[in-house]
């Protein structure tokens, strides 16, 4: 989703950002590095009467806001009461564009909750991601405070996304570092994505709204022109997207896989490179492609690589990294009934490519900009 159309048209017409560099004065106190796990925590599926660290919903999602994006048509109804903070994400900036972030930017902590209910624990499938700004002149601090919880749960830095293994007590010094800033009223984006209430089909509505400035108001989608958005599994990997924007150029082609199959050899790999640049964080933020486009991107594209016989790795979009494994968590078979990113289905974790990719993008420029202290 985009707060703007001018932040798409920028990205689309090249803007330079300038290098990164270490935050002028910035004094270490940690010395380690950190990984994947450190700053995406997927954390245990637990039920309602388990008991939580982390503030209950209704102090981190407003009510009137809650209430206007699951009662909206196509309805995603859920109790307020039973979501659950499922994961977080810690970002140096709420990046725009792709890019490094601006010297001056806030960062950022993405909590990701969910409905529970029965025993054992599952989840309705329906995800919040509550979006709460961290002052800048306080990231280096949440980031040493971050190093000192990847010493305690000691996950080796290049290993997969996976769920949270760190005991009970590093869990609540999470939770403390997040409820220093997820409040309801600083609370600067929310958005949904679920199943549509009133249909036996599955049917996803993505939605949301972002303050701008003071109030919280509806968030355009780039390229359609609309603040929702759905997604009908018409059967296998194939996808009815509605309304959809053809961008990348041959994304809405790969959604369907007749309209793929069908299509010439330079057309599919059209469509393979669009899914690749929308993976890619480096040429595409959540903020200047359609909501579908991340939460599909996973499930297609090794289908439709291995259709068109394309080999991913050598295409320029293609995402990469030396330092970590970028393997998504959770079974392919179990995406063809969801579109998670980050959280589960039912019972099963599940992280999405772009969340990964994300949070390399993530560690790279933290690094750059918050070194760690010398040993």
């Amino acid at each position: 989703m985009t707060r703007t159309l001018l932040l798409l048209l920028l990205t689309l017409a090249g803007c330079t950002t300038p290098a990164v560099t270490a935050d002028a004065g910035y004094t270490p106190t940690q010395t380690r590095l950190l990984g994947l796990n450190d700053v995406t925590f997927l954390l245990p599926l637990e039920s309602l009467d388990a008991g939580t660290a982390f503030p209950p919903p209704v102090e981190i999602i407003p009510f009137s806001t809650f209430d206007r994006l699951t009662s909206a048509t196509p309805r995603v109804q859920t109790d307020l009461s039973r979501l659950r903070v499922l994961a977080a994400r810690f970002d140096i900036c709420d990046r725009a564009t792709p890019g490094p972030c601006e010297a001056d930017a806030d960062g950022v902590f993405r909590l990701v909750l969910q409905p529970v209910f029965g025993a054992p624990p599952r989840v309705e499938d329906v995800t919040f991601h509550a979006f709460f700004s961290v002052p800048r002149a306080e990231v280096p601090q949440v980031v040493d405070e971050l190093r000192e919880l990847a010493a305690l749960q000691d996950v080796p830095r290049g290993a997969a996304l996976r769920v949270n293994t760190a005991d009970a007590t590093s869990r609540q010094r999470l939770a403390r570092l997040v409820t220093r800033y997820a409040k309801s009223a600083r609370m600067h984006r929310l958005t949904l994505f679920g199943q549509e209430t009133d249909r036996a089909a599955l049917i996803w509505i993505f939605r949301g709204e972002e303050r701008a400035p003071d109030t919280l108001g509806p968030i355009e989608i780039p390229g359609i022109a609309t603040t929702s958005q759905e997604v009908l599994l018409f059967g296998g990997d194939s996808y009815v997207v509605t309304p959809v924007a053809d961008f990348p150029s041959g994304f809405s082609r790969a959604v369907m896989e007749s309209n793929f199959r069908n299509a010439t050899t330079a057309q599919q790999l059209e469509s393979v490179r669009s899914l690749l640049a929308i993976d890619n964080p480096s040429l595409h933020t959540a903020n200047t492609v359609q909501c579908a486009s991340c939460h599909l991107v996973t499930t297609l594209l090794q289908p439709r690589a291995a259709d068109a016989g394309i080999d991913v790795t050598t295409q320029p979009e293609s995402f990469g990294s030396p330092s970590f494994d970028l393997t998504p968590l959770g079974a392919q078979s179990a995406r063809f009934r969801t579109l998670r990113a980050l959280g589960y289905f039912n019972d099963t974790p599940l992280v999405s490519q772009r969340v990964i990719n994300e949070t390399v993008t993530v560690l790279n420029e933290l690094e750059q900009r918050y070194p760690v202290a010398s040993p």
